[in-house]
């Protein structure tokens, strides 16, 4: 796994300065995150389990906690054209996942629809999914496809959040028969929307899945 910023990245930060993932401001040597970020917000092992009882297990790990400067931070990245926050997020994604995982056999994300697609111009997660697969030096696809338009997670209730992802992915089955998958995606706060992926990748003939994400709103155990 190659983590932290390479020679090149460093002589390409004294042309076009890094920022801070977190608060966005210059760093210093190319660093993602700056020291004051990393003091304030280490990346820790938030780690959860998905799956409903009975099946198998689905299992959940972010470096941060979906509140404060990150929560700000996530939220420019998403809806505020702030891509290049993407680079520091994986690499604290990088720091926090499980060695096994780290093998996985290909990586992919939660994909938003094609309608938020034209309106963004970018998913937040695949930006994040390929920065990290960059990192762990494995392979990064589009596994996994929107076929339905929901509603907005956030404006719904436990319930209906389950409910409402629904039927709503379909996965490339010839893309993951056989494989183990690092599923990405921003934020996990019910499950139902990595639970619903994993799922499906999993019925498309996917050995196992393991799900991350950049931060966790419902935080249960730290390892």
């Amino acid at each position: 796994m190659r983590t932290g910023v390479s020679f090149g990245e460093k002589l390409l930060a004294m042309i076009f300065p890094s920022r801070c993932a977190i608060c966005g401001k210059i760093t210093i040597g190319g660093k993602r995150i700056c020291g004051k970020c990393e003091e304030e917000n280490p990346p820790q092992s938030y780690f959860r389990r998905l799956d409903e009882e009975g099946n198998a297990p689905i299992f959940c790990v972010s470096p941060y906690v979906y509140s404060g400067e990150v929560r700000k931070a996530i939220l420019a990245m998403k809806f505020y054209g702030r891509k290049e926050r993407a680079a520091g997020f994986a690499e604290a994604l990088a720091r926090v996942l499980p060695p096994r995982w780290q093998t996985d056999d290909v990586v992919c994300w939660a994909p938003i629809s094609q309608e938020r697609l034209r309106e963004r111009g970018y998913d937040q997660s695949e930006l994040v999914a390929r920065r990290l697969a960059r990192e762990l030096g494995r392979p990064c696809r589009p596994l996994l496809r929107k076929i339905k338009n929901n509603r907005v997670q956030h404006e719904l209730h436990l319930e209906e959040r389950r409910r409402n992802v629904q039927g709503v992915y379909a996965a490339e089955e010839n893309r993951v028969r056989g494989k183990r998958i690092l599923l990405i995606d921003d934020i996990v706060t019910s499950g139902s929307t990595l639970r619903e992926c994993a799922n499906c990748l999993l019925a498309a003939g996917a050995i196992e899945v393991h799900c991350a994400a950049i931060a966790d709103a419902f935080v249960k155990e730290v390892l």
